[in-house]
Formats: structure tokens, C-alpha cells, sequence
């Protein structure tokens, strides 16, 4: 299996990174264009990854008027270097024959100040001892420039793969998918919504944070007017366009409060109004609103049933204004103030009830395998790219989700290895 992994490349301040000659101008410098010079390579070992590419680009201060090229060197003799700045006296050299970058350059072109990004493949990833990290340190260098000393060597550490290795940050941030004309997701009698969040604090404004759904719909969310803001709701809504009436219902408990700074696992089943809330794996709810209300009929005298049977998550993607009909949106319900305050990975739908044994499976809150992805799992957004605001989905229908704004990624090791 070959993926390619991207680092965040972000330009540094060019007069930090120039050195001052004595008549007051600044050397030109080369220096790898990175905010951190370890970088790290994941390998998903439960799922036999054999190859990865890391991409990185270097830069200057400056453009000059001829190409700068620029070399990369292995550097083994840095080992202890690497082991005394991160502290890590445990850390072995990785292979010359996993990781080969002899020949390898980059080019910087006349007129500009970095790179196109360069990749450099470890390669044989599966026949490691993964008892132990692995570390290649490699430096830059160029005929035509001075390289800047602090940031003239990258360390790439090899290392097992946690299940959830990023998440998102959430905060002041929101993601939708575009399910226009995706039939799969509208008029669903049975499905099953569930995600990894941790919350960084309950005492927003709104005294509501989102999760995910349709608002005035099926919207998973925390907190409201009348129950604690660290508690789990799932809100559901009828809207009766005859009698110009909403009815509502919602699913929640005592034992849905969540504490902030904690991982929660949390799948919400629907079954023809039959809704059950699981926590970490465990049933915590289980209520039917399949029979969400009663209407008066003005004719007969009697009242009505109102069902609730099915939820519709299709409505066109739109910024909702001017009666535009709600959508489906991730960390965003009725307004800004209700955005998730924390951090989410793992978030899936699927068009059938979960079993408590197939939640419980082993890995299952933190991992959903490629032999296991069938027609069933219409959305599978893993929230692992450590970049940019755009989230894959891993499902068979590709509908990936698109944030408001970059999100801030955080790398995590979940679940915690001993």
C-alpha cells in the first residue's frame, strides 16, 4: 500500500533568516521552509503499509538571478544530535536501504524564493521492528548559497501509527458536505451517525455546541436552554407545512454529560423513530418518537398522530438564509454561536443500525478498515489530513467535506498505547 503524506509548509520571515553583513545588507540564506525540522512518518502497521512519501521544499530569503540548486545528504553522523534535542536516547538510524535519497535535489528557480515540493520515499516499511523508532537526519546544502545553520537539517522519524494520528479543531469553524443530488442520504428509515469529539468548554453563548445534523431536523448537538451544556441532545423536528406548525422531540440523559479535555466515542442509531445513544460503547438512551406528536383535525375533532419515520439529510447545501430549507453541516447549527468548542476525528454515516456488538468491535471507535467499507457507509470523513480545510471521504462515495477555513490540526495518538 503507497499513500503520500503531505507536511504543512508554511514561509518563514525572510529578515529572520538572513544574516546581516557589516554594510547593513542581508545574506541570502537557504533553509528548509518548514515550522518544525522533525517530521514524522506514521506507518499504519495493522493495515501491512509497505511505502510512504514525505514532500518537503526548501527556500530562501530572497529570489536571485540564477537557478539555486540545492543538494540533500543523508547525515547518520547526527544521531546523537537528534537524541539529545528530543530527547530520545532510544532512537536508532533507519536503513540506508528504506530510505535512499542519494542524487536527490531540489530546484530553486530564477526569480522565485522556494521549491517545488520534493519526496523523499521510505520504502520497505513493512519489514520493521517496531518495538523500536527509527530516525534519518538529512541536511541541505548548494554551490550557490550559504544555508541557514538552524534550519539546514530535517529529521524524519519512522514510527507505528497510532489508529487516529490528527483531528480537527473545530472552534470557530464549520464543514459541510455537498449531498445535493445524493439519493442514498435522502428519506432515511434506518441509519446509524457516529464521531470521536473532545470538547475544550461547555460555556458558549448559545449554551448549545453542534456536533453534527440537520437543524430543526436530526441535529446531534450538546447542551441546551433546559438541560446542561455538557449534555448530549439529539434533536429531532417535524415541520407540518399544512397546519404551519414544528414539532419536536429530543433524545437525551443524565449519563450523556461529557467532561471537556476527554475523548467520547459517540453513535446515535435510528430505526423508523427508534433512536438509541451510545457513549464510549455503552446504550445510554433509548427513545422512540416515530410518533413525534398529535395534530388536531378541525374537521373530525380527533387528533392526528404525527410521524416521524424517516430523516431526510439531502436538502441542498446553502448558506440557509432567506428560507432556504436547513442542511446537513458538521460543527454549525442555526448560527456561528453554536459551533463545536473542540476537536473531532472519525465521523461516519451509514445507512443502517449499528449492533452494539459491531460498535464494540475491537478498533471500531477509531478505525473503520478497507475490507470493511461497503455500500453501507455512505460518509467516512477520518479528519486526518493535518492540513488545509478540505476532509476526505473514505467512503465509496467520495463526498468530501469542505471547511469554512483552514482547520487547526492537532497530531494525537489515539487510543493511548501503554
Amino acid at each position: 500500500m503507497k499513500r503520500t503524506l503531505y507536511i504543512s509548509i508554511i514561509a518563514l520571515a525572510a529578515a529572520s533568516l538572513a544574516s546581516c553583513n557589516k554594510d547593513g545588507s542581508f545574506e541570502n540564506k537557504l533553509f528548509y521552509d518548514t515550522t518544525s525540522f522533525k517530521n514524522e512518518i506514521r506507518v499504519a502497521t495493522d493495515e501491512g503499509t509497505e511505502t510512504l512519501t514525505k514532500s518537503v521544499s526548501v527556500a530562501m530569503a530572497r529570489p536571485e538571478a540564477n537557478d539555486v540548486v540545492v543538494k540533500f545528504e543523508r547525515r547518520d553522523d547526527l544521531l546523537e544530535t537528534y537524541r539529545a534535542a528530543y530527547y530520545d536516547s532510544e532512537a536508532e538510524l533507519l536503513p540506508s536501504a528504506n530510505c535512499d535519497i542519494e542524487g536527490l535535489q531540489a530546484i530553486i528557480r530564477s526569480g522565485d524564493v522556494s521549491s517545488p515540493a520534493v519526496n523523499i520515499s521510505f520504502t520497505g516499511l513493512d519489514k520493521l521492528d517496531y518495538s523500536k523508532q527509527y530516525v534519518v537526519p538529512v541536511s541541505i546544502s548548494s554551490e550557490n548559497l550559504p544555508v541557514l545553520e538552524r534550519s539546514s537539517i530535517m529529521y524524519f522519524v519512522v514510527k507505528e501509527a497510532s489508529l487516529v494520528n490528527y483531528v480537527a479543531d473545530m472552534k470557530g469553524n464549520c464543514a459541510w458536505p455537498i449531498w445535493d443530488d445524493f439519493a442514498q442520504v435522502k428519506n432515511l428509515q434506518t441509519f446509524t451517525m457516529e464521531c470521536l469529539v473532545n470538547c475544550h468548554a461547555f460555556n458558549n453563548d448559545s449554551k448549545i455546541l453542534t456536533i453534527m445534523g440537520v437543524e430543526d431536523h436530526f441535529l446531534i448537538r450538546i447542551g441546551d436552554v433546559q438541560i446542561p451544556t455538557n449534555q448530549i441532545q439529539v434533536a429531532c423536528a417535524v415541520v407540518d407545512t399544512e397546519g404551519g406548525s414544528t414539532y419536536r422531540a429530543h433524545a437525551t440523559d443524565a449519563s450523556l454529560q461529557l467532561k471537556k479535555d476527554r475523548w467520547y466515542h459517540i453513535a446515535v442509531t435510528f430505526d423508523k423513530g427508534l433512536i438509541k445513544v451510545y457513549l464510549d460503547g455503552k446504550l445510554r438512551v433509548e427513545t422512540d418518537v416515530h410518533q413525534i406528536a398529535n395534530r388536531p383535525n378541525a374537521e373530525t375533532g380527533q387528533l392526528d398522530p404525527v410521524y416521524f419515520e424517516s430523516v431526510n439529510f439531502g436538502a441542498p447545501h446553502s448558506d440557509e438564509m432567506d428560507g432556504k430549507p436547513r442542511c446537513f453541516w458538521i460543527g454549525y447549527s442555526y448560527d456561528s454561536n453554536r459551533c463545536l468548542d473542540g476537536m473531532i476525528a472519525e465521523a461516519r454515516v451509514w445507512n443502517r443500525v449499528l449492533s452494539i456488538e459491531e460498535i464494540n468491535k475491537p478498533n471500531h471507535f477509531y478505525k473503520v478498515y478497507a475490507s470493511e467499507i461497503d455500500e453501507s457507509l455512505l460518509a467516512y470523513w477520518k479528519f486526518d489530513e493535518g492540513t488545509g480545510k478540505t476532509v476526505r471521504d473514505y467512503s465509496l462515495y467520495g463526498h468530501d467535506l469542505t471547511a469554512d477555513h483552514d482547520f487547526v490540526w492537532y497530531p494525537v495518538e489515539l487510543p493511548v498505547k501503554d
